[in-house]
């Protein structure tokens, strides 16, 4: 697939006119027929449907390649610049990250990664779980974290951990200054969290461990991420249940209270694409699993229950 090829296509799909593609692309119409023939050809299917006296149509085909050629060729621009426009050649890494590992994991790894590989340019960006895979396979996104517990196909699948969750609970709670809780124990109390279609995996994981206790948890507000969440609890408008990722980071309102279910754990995973050659993702994720053993010494010598490692 040539560059230049999708380039003309994308133009042409964007403004259904050959005429008007032409002139946005500053070449003749017949050069840019012949390149989005030349693509159709390539491909083995029509992207548009011509006729001499009405704009070209896009085929059902050429719908499903419009909504997925902006991103190739942003990725591409991308890789140009990081090689042509730096005065110091980068090599660009795509973190995505959900809010749990945001608040307490990402601050811990990368750093480190880029104390180790200076040459490394990291961005960072929230994606949710429900369409973190799409994301990894599209290259829009390098090193994904995530709650899957199964590889999705096409990706590569990287367990981390079986993470406690954890109480948070308002700082003026009757049960903020106790050393452990039973789940139990917030039956009473309205939840705060977020929308199963943002993080399924989280979320049924929260949702399960307080059936497992004898209750359904009231859900009387929803949040986008943590930050929004801690602050409703902090405001004392419920409490919750969060990975203790999220707990590392220290929150003015909030109390964190481990709770004694063993089987209250969300799993933490890593989606990278198959045979990437990162060598700057290898290293993340050797960092990602040398923090978390730590993370688990640290809970262990503190008498409390620890991310179950693989």
């Amino acid at each position: 697939m040539e560059l230049r090829d999708l380039r003309a296509f994308t133009a042409v799909a964007e403004d259904l006119s050959f005429k008007d593609a032409a002139a946005r692309l500053g070449m003749s119409q017949s050069a840019l027929s012949q390149s989005v023939s030349r693509f159709e050809r390539e491909l083995g299917v029509s992207l548009f449907e011509r006729g001499q006296r009405r704009a070209p149509e896009l085929t059902p085909q050429g719908r499903v390649l419009a909504a997925q050629a902006k991103a190739l060729l942003d990725h591409a621009e991308q890789v140009e610049a990081s090689v042509v426009d730096e005065p110091t050649a980068t090599v660009p890494l795509k973190v995505s990250s959900i809010s749990s590992t945001f608040a307490g994991l990402v601050p811990r790894v990368v750093p480190r990664l880029r104390a180790a590989l200076p040459d490394v340019r990291v961005s960072l960006m929230s994606v949710f779980d429900t369409h973190v895979t799409r994301a990894v396979l599209e290259h829009r996104v390098d090193f994904a974290f995530g709650r899957l517990s199964e590889a999705p196909e096409g990706v590569d699948f990287s367990f981390v951990a079986h993470e406690p969750l954890v109480a948070a609970v308002p700082a003026t709670h009757p049960l903020a200054t106790r050393d452990r809780i039973d789940l139990v124990e917030l039956r009473d109390d309205p939840f705060v969290l977020f929308h199963r279609d943002e993080g399924i995996p989280g979320y049924d994981a929260i949702v399960s461990a307080c059936v497992r206790a004898g209750f359904s948890p009231q859900i009387r507000t929803y949040s986008l991420d943590d930050v929004a969440m801690l602050s409703s609890i902090a405001c004392g408008l419920g409490v919750s249940l969060m990975p203790y990722v999220s707990t590392l980071h220290a929150f003015d309102g909030v109390s964190y209270v481990p709770v004694t279910d063993e089987h209250a754990t969300t799993p933490l995973s890593v989606l990278r694409r198959q045979h990437d050659g990162l060598v700057a993702a290898d290293r993340l994720l050797e960092l990602v699993h040398d923090e978390m053993r730590t993370l688990a010494a640290r809970e262990i010598a503190r008498g409390n229950r620890p991310p179950l490692l693989p």
